[in-house]
């Protein structure tokens, strides 16, 4: 792949439920007068976008574009740092033109989704920078591995029902919302221990355990509104094991900035986090940015100002 002055595309077609590859068709056509030169390529497979973002970069490309949701949008990332590392990661230029269900990441930062106003977006906004995190957890295999997260990552009932709603065929934003209701009554909150820089550990049967950098996830709730994308530590959320009567009362708060006024949830900060099991591996699940990644245990570190994207 040749290096070009102009953006690189990565395209996955597969995203929102297949309606990439439909908006591709129409997108491109106006990219190719926008962008003269551009290059781009597409996915063909779960996990290509970050092989192709990795290429790139080790051929020279610098200016690279990421478009689909929020799950092409992490896999590209980490092909940027399996290139590069952290330490050389700011030296790609990095775009995300929307065209995922949740699009949670470009809440935050206020990245516009209608095409017009992308491209205009693109020709006048600025370089800036935004806090990475690094996951290291355990595969099915029980081998140790690592990755980048980019926007919250969730443990307990939060990485449960992302695993089931990979199983599902209907790609939207309600998913998410709609089944973390639907999986309430078979869900039994698993005992874990929560260890965060220097606070005393919390030992408890967890509902929930958020992990964020940016402010917005599950399309578009916010259960870590206290993350700032350039602070010097990550958000942190948990909650014991809630009641079903406490949870379906409070449900409206996960999409305002008020969840830590429901009774039991923290919302604090922290740089260094680490998350263990207290009985079986299995317990301890994880996702991040919506995927789905294993088990526990797991330690969070966060990656200061690594990320260097176009912003408003």
């Amino acid at each position: 792949m040749p290096e070009f002055a102009s953006p690189y595309f990565i395209v996955n077609p597969a995203a929102a439920n297949g309606r990439g590859a439909r908006n591709w068709k129409e997108y491109r056509k106006r990219l190719l007068v926008a962008f003269p030169g551009m290059g781009e390529c597409m996915t063909e497979y779960p996990g290509h976008a970050s092989q192709l973002a990795s290429e790139l970069v080790k051929q020279g490309v610098r200016k690279i574009i990421a478009v689909g949701g929020d799950g092409t949008h992490q896999e590209v990332i980490n092909g940027f740092y399996e290139a590069l590392g952290a330490a050389r990661l700011h030296e790609v230029l990095y775009a995300l033109l929307p065209l995922g269900s949740g699009n949670d990441w470009i809440r935050t930062h206020g990245i516009p989704r209608k095409l017009a106003a992308w491209i205009d977006y693109y020709k006048n906004g600025s370089p800036q920078r935004q806090n990475l995190g690094l996951i290291h957890y355990q595969n099915s295999k029980g081998q140790a591995e690592q990755r980048i997260f980019t926007n919250v990552a969730g443990m307990a009932y939060d990485a449960y029902v992302v695993e089931q709603s990979a199983n599902s065929k209907l790609k939207n934003r309600w998913l998410y919302p709609l089944l973390t209701v639907a999986y309430l009554r078979q869900y039994r909150p698993p005992k874990l221990e929560l260890r965060f820089d220097d606070a005393a550990p919390v030992r408890s049967r967890f509902h929930t355990i958020n992990i964020g950098i940016c402010r917005y996830n599950g399309g578009g709730m916010r259960l870590v509104p206290q993350a700032d994308p350039n602070g010097k530590t990550f958000a942190l959320t948990y909650a014991p094991a809630l009641s079903i009567p406490t949870i379906l009362a409070n449900g409206w708060r996960f999409y305002t900035d008020t969840i830590g006024r429901v009774p039991g949830v923290v919302c604090t900060s922290a740089k260094l986090i680490e998350v263990t099991a207290i009985g079986a591996k299995t317990d301890l699940v994880v996702e991040a940015d919506g995927e789905w990644l294993g088990y526990g245990p797991l330690r969070f570190e966060l990656l200061e100002g690594v990320l260097r994207f176009l912003g408003i």
